[in-house]
């Protein structure tokens, strides 16, 4: 999707403080850091090499040195020294987020610095921002989703103890978490149950007591392999940088990656070829394709049939 003048002229004063304060970053980090591609990134510091201030000589320029690609600096920033103020909708945007991430966080310190940063943003509107929505602490903060939100991240089996309410009883349940939601703030667990052997849903207020199992790095893959369909394909693609933006993404359909020093090897368990075919296309940052060999000649052939209506 093609960017309008207006998306341009946000990231273009959005750079300036960003590389004056991180100076010798490259042009392929700083694109990562924006979202976007390297030539686009050239393209915005040549256009702002070019501004500044009233009387436009080379002493209220901008003066940016971006020659070496490979070391970016602002040695001359004129007012644009400072990021630029938050909008209403940007500053509403963040609050909602810092909320929900404050309400998953499973480190103490962690929820105190993502409150401390919600409060300080929303001073900076008062009123204004009340006014578009009240914020309320709906859900409450439950030290039983921090030790679920820890064995998801370290791959963790669990046994709970379950208050089932169509059966009124306390049960124990072997289970594998995949992650926590919220709905009319009440937390849920989505768990692959292995003595039922398939998915189930518990509610976080029903959970009376978790055990800790023995972790098991194969155990998801194993889960996600169960749970496609016999069409489903593995798909094995090579990236650089910005494969951390393609992994959180497309995090539905990636069933494991490695990150070799700036490369990302990325597994995918896809089922529409072609949708995966133009999902590929459209990345705006080179591919390389490991297998299968069919999906590197179908978007090979797409390409040159693209190149070939050219001429």
């Amino acid at each position: 999707m093609s960017e309008s003048a207006l998306d341009r002229v946000a990231r273009a004063l959005n750079l300036i403080p960003f590389i004056a304060n991180n100076p010798g970053l490259s042009v392929v980090e700083i694109a990562v850091r924006f979202n976007s591609t390297p030539t686009q990134i050239s393209k915005d510091l040549s256009l702002l090499h070019m501004c500044g201030l009233p009387g436009y000589s080379h002493l209220e320029l901008l003066d940016i040195d971006y020659e070496d690609p490979d070391y970016v600096s602002v040695t001359e920033a004129q007012v644009l020294d400072q990021p630029r103020s938050l909008t209403q909708v940007e500053a509403l945007t963040l609050v909602l987020g810092l909320q929900l991430l404050g309400e998953l966080a499973s480190d103490e310190n962690e929820a105190t610095a993502i409150s401390s940063l919600r409060s300080r943003i929303g001073s900076l509107f008062g009123e204004q921002l009340s006014r578009k929505v009240t914020i309320a602490d709906a859900i409450v903060d439950s030290p039983i989703a921090r030790r679920l939100s820890q064995a998801i991240s370290q791959s963790q089996h669990l046994t709970i103890h379950y208050n089932s309410a169509s059966s009124d009883s306390v049960s124990s349940r072997e289970i594998y978490p995949l992650e926590i939601t919220y709905r009319d703030g009440i937390g849920y667990l989505n768990a692959f149950s292995t003595s039922a052997g398939e998915l189930r849903t518990f509610r976080l207020d029903r959970i009376e007591d978790i055990k800790i199992g023995q972790e098991d790095e194969n155990f998801l893959e194993g889960v996600v392999r169960a749970h496609h369909s016999p069409e489903d394909q593995d798909v094995e693609i090579e990236m650089g940088r910005d494969g951390f933006f393609f992994i959180e993404k497309h995090n539905e359909i990636v069933t494991s990656y490695h990150e070799i020093r700036d490369r990302f090897q990325i597994t995918l368990r896809v089922t529409s070829g072609e949708w995966m075919t133009r999902t590929l296309l459209a990345w705006p940052s080179q591919i390389v394709i490991l297998r299968p060999a069919e999906l590197a000649v179908a978007i090979h052939e797409r390409i040159a049939g693209a190149l070939a209506n050219y001429h």
